[in-house]
């Protein structure tokens, strides 16, 4: 577990834990809450400084989160200079039984291949002739003797095969010179997304105007029907 400590100019403004390294970076993982995005937005996260602490177990760096904040105070409650809005030490519990209980259920109410029939469907359909002979026949390249020979050629270079088991395996993560090229795009004096994105995140009258609109009768009802009508969508071809 790592607990990080974000810094700008040599002063705190946020405590946080993750379990992995690559979320301790601003950069990768952008705000907490409300109030450290916005000053993200304003500092620049490419102008963070990072300050990460490892700890051996989970309750360990809950204990060193709590402490850290309450060492440094919270805007929010005026002892410091945090942008914090909870005391810490309650991250990394994951889902509750109950919650876990609740979601698979709504998955599955919701999914259409768990119905008997729409799986029948979906079984009859796939083992129809004109399915079958585009899977298996001519019109499927990978069931051709020529391509087949040709791959297990391919797979038979030991470096080639040794390439493709080293990008499945862990997370794919970006080549530092990848990120470099990316960082300086976006913070390109030219880019015109740049002042646009910290003005309209910055903004507190152009956020509340973003959230009255987007919680407006007009708009709640136009998103529902098109995902209603996405749904059925969904439905029909299934069936």
């Amino acid at each position: 577990m790592f607990v990080y400590v974000w810094k700008h100019n040599d002063s705190p403004f946020y405590v946080g834990m993750s379990k992995t390294l690559h979320r301790t970076n601003p950069l990768n993982s952008g705000g907490r809450g409300w109030l450290c995005k916005q000053t993200l937005a304003t500092i620049g996260a490419i102008n963070v400084v990072v300050e990460v602490h490892q700890t051996e177990t989970p309750e360990a760096a809950q204990a060193l989160e709590r402490s850290l904040i309450q060492k440094y105070g919270r805007i929010q409650l005026g002892t410091g200079p945090l942008t914090n809005l909870k005391p810490g030490g309650d991250g990394s519990k994951g889902m509750t039984a109950e919650g876990k209980a609740a979601t698979s259920e709504r998955l599955r109410k919701n999914n259409p291949m768990h119905n008997p029939e729409t799986r029948a469907k979906a079984a009859a359909r796939m083992k129809a002739p004109d399915v079958q002979a585009k899977l298996c026949g001519e019109n499927n390249p990978s069931k051709r003797p020529e391509v087949r020979e040709k791959l297990l050629a391919k797979w038979q270079d030991p470096e080639y095969r040794a390439r493709q088991t080293a990008s499945r395996k862990g997370k794919k993560k970006h080549t530092e010179e990848f990120k470099a090229a990316a960082r300086a795009r976006l913070m390109a004096p030219d880019n015109p997304m740049r002042v646009s994105h910290v003005h309209l995140n910055a903004d507190p009258e152009i956020h509340k105007k973003r959230v009255a609109a987007l919680r407006s009768p007009e708009v709640r009802e136009k998103i529902a029907a098109s995902m209603r009508r996405r749904w059925e969508q969904r439905k029909a071809a299934t069936s």
